[in-house]
């Protein structure tokens, strides 16, 4: 059984492979409709060691903010962060707003 949300990305990293463009969409509780995108369950957040295939890439977060809880978001966030990844972006659908958490080149 597949306990890590990110296993996929974490085979194509071990492989030596990146998604296109260097980017993943990340869904909390849905996957976006978009290419390289992966579901993340809220009940089973990957931990910080479970983050690292996301070192070097564009990561949007997307969520509805009206049904996950905060702490979820933080610790998701904070564990993504903490992986190195070349963008942090999170998108909230319900309130329509974008938030640029790292850029690149920006630690």
């Amino acid at each position: 059984m597949i306990t890590n949300p990110l296993h996929a990305l974490e085979a194509m990293a071990e492989a030596g492979m990146q998604p296109v463009r260097r980017e993943i969409w990340l869904g909390i509780g849905f996957r976006p409709p978009k290419c390289n995108s992966i579901e993340i369950d809220p009940a089973r957040l990957p931990s910080f060691s479970e983050c690292w295939p996301v070192v070097g890439l564009d990561v949007i977060l997307v969520y509805r903010g009206n049904s996950v809880r905060y702490g979820a978001l933080r610790d998701l966030t904070n564990r993504l962060y903490g992986a190195s990844p070349r963008r942090l972006q999170l998108i909230d659908l319900d309130a329509g707003r974008i938030a640029f958490l790292k850029l690149m080149g920006v630690s």
